[in-house]
């Protein structure tokens, strides 16, 4: 009897949680948008959806469909006039196999059950209690917005995590099949060349991928250069539902529009560059003097899954902040840092204490971020705390990361001066 009650407990952990929780969730959501709609069930979770369904894949499918058909869609055309497309030209392939906007549904469907099932292979064999944490962070109003919207950043996500679980340095077939699945998500929204944060552990096959990466990603954007000027133009820059370095200064403006005051114009201006270069120097100082006085393997970046994925997670986030303004669904790349962060908050790393305070208090910040973001009148309102919560997180990460790459580097040099001797 004991036996069983032991094997039972085993299968109940974070994967049975997410799993639980992901089909309670959807059979609410289900029974309330039969009884009461759509758009009421979305603002039930703090989300102000958008019409038509699935919005972003129904506009990028219809432009697909519109620019078979010789229409520009990275323009307002007369095909659909909504809004033009600011993702790469790949896209447009679907409306030569006869793909278009009714087909949003089950292609968003098919995306998030897709993210979702990496996710859970990602987050699964841990603790209850971290599946508790998974899922709140999952069904918060920034993850669920991209959800909500049919996004293909939910397309990007999956890819990335399952690079992140691909991923083996010691092995050349999984080493060569991380690089075409990272450059595959590259190829589909530009920002994954980010996930060259994996050399923040330093080590040749490390440097190695981030190098492939970055050439493979260089040439790409040769190829594509015509677009990338249209892509950049279409791309919104708002205070509205967004994060980056720009979007404290351009909600500052609409708070003094709504109050009445000329706007001060700050975001296009040194302000913001310069506080970014302020926040990176203290970021690369606080790192240094930490790997200085330390000497210790303190938020050490785990040469697992988790590892990778959490600098594949943190080098998105880090790399997207600093283009000026990301709708908020794109936190959902934070969801990648989790697993990392309750290894540490577990105390399994050396310097257990230091590493536990860390890794649960930027479990928190996460939480806060994704959370504080989300905002049902979004459309509208700005709020100031979500902002400064973001650039924390990108001090946060921005520091682990230098830290991590000095510990590596300088633990690589001695072990190369220590053969040199020998």
């Amino acid at each position: 009897m004991s036996t069983t009650l032991i094997h039972g407990s085993r299968r109940i952990g974070s994967g049975f949680v997410i799993v639980g929780v992901a089909t309670i969730t959807l059979l609410v959501m289900l029974c309330l948008g039969h009884f009461v709609g759509w758009e009421p069930t979305w603002r039930s979770l703090g989300i102000t959806p958008l019409s038509p369904h699935f919005f972003d894949m129904h506009g990028v499918m219809q432009q697909a469909a519109c620019a078979s058909k010789g229409y520009d869609p990275y323009s307002t055309n007369a095909c659909y006039p909504i809004v033009p497309i600011d993702i790469p030209p790949i896209w447009l392939w679907f409306g030569h196999i006869g793909i278009d906007g009714s087909d949003a549904t089950w292609l968003s469907a098919l995306e998030i059950a897709a993210t979702f099932v990496v996710l859970v292979a990602l987050f699964k064999g841990r603790s209850i209690f971290f599946g508790a944490i998974a899922s709140m962070a999952m069904l918060s109003p920034s993850v669920m917005m991209g959800v909500e919207r049919g996004n293909v950043d939910l397309s990007i996500l999956a890819l990335v995590a399952g690079a992140a679980l691909i991923f083996q340095e010691t092995k050349a077939r999984r080493f060569c099949l991380t690089v075409v699945v990272t450059e595959l998500a590259v190829v589909l929204k530009l920002f994954p060349v980010f996930c060259v944060a994996l050399a923040a552990r330093f080590s040749a096959r490390r440097i190695i991928f981030a190098l492939a990466i970055a050439i493979l990603s260089l040439v790409y954007l040769a190829l594509i250069a015509n677009y990338l000027p249209i892509i950049r133009h279409d791309a919104p820059t708002t205070f509205m539902l967004s994060y980056g370095y720009k979007v404290l200064f351009l909600g500052l403006d609409h708070l003094r529009d709504e109050a009445g005051l000329s706007p001060l114009g700050l975001g296009d201006t040194w302000v913001p560059l310069t506080l970014v270069a302020i926040t990176l120097i203290l970021a690369a100082a606080t790192a240094a003097l930490l790997s200085w006085r330390q000497r210790s393997l303190v938020c050490t970046i785990a040469n697992s899954a988790a590892g990778t994925a959490f600098c594949f997670g943190s080098g998105i986030y880090v790399g997207t902040f600093l283009l000026g303004s990301n709708f908020i669904y794109r936190l959902m790349f934070l969801l990648l840092c989790l697993p990392q962060l309750q290894d540490w908050g577990s105390g399994t790393f050396e310097d257990e204490d230091r590493t536990k305070v860390i890794g649960r208090g930027l479990i928190a910040l996460i939480l806060a971020t994704l959370w504080l973001n989300g905002d049902p009148n979004g459309h509208s309102t700005f709020l100031l705390i979500p902002q400064l919560v973001d650039w924390l997180m990108f001090f946060a990460l921005t520091t682990i990361l230098v830290f991590n790459f000095l510990n590596s580097a300088a633990s690589a040099s001695k072990r190369s001066a220590a053969q040199d001797t020998n």
